[in-house]
């Protein structure tokens, strides 16, 4: 005989919904349960969250095909575009002002369009700006 378990504070309104599913089903509940936590445990892998990182890289792919964009600086941090500018300089203050209010943990600077060599700053790279 398999052993059980109690849950406390499962939502009234769920149970019974899932209830009615089983019932509709002509299965126990408890299958129901099993087949809605086993599809819960394996959509988690694949609703993995998009890390800053990769929020940044997705906009700035987002710029390269707009002429509007092409050969201007950019500032993207937090998963959006910070700045627009026509100089380095200016990019790189607005993301610093943008770091030192949001404490944001990535940042691009970049000239879209332009072909740049990938640098990788160690450490708290962000503050160095």
């Amino acid at each position: 005989m398999k052993k059980g378990f109690f849950i406390k504070n499962l939502d009234v309104e769920a149970y019974r919904a899932i209830k009615a599913i089983a019932a509709k089903r002509g299965v126990p509940v408890y299958r129901v349960i099993n087949e809605a936590l086993s599809l819960y445990a394996n959509l988690q892998d694949s609703l993995a969250a998009e890390t800053e990182e990769e929020a940044n890289n997705r906009v700035y792919e987002s710029l390269l095909g707009d002429p509007r964009y092409k050969g201007k600086w950019v500032a993207i941090s937090r998963g959006r575009l910070i700045a627009v500018t026509d100089t380095w300089e200016e990019a790189v203050e607005r993301m610093r002002e943008f770091v030192k209010r949001e404490k944001a943990a990535h940042g691009i600077v970049a000239r879209v369009g332009e072909e740049a060599e990938e640098v990788e700053i160690l450490g708290s790279s962000l503050e160095m700006l």
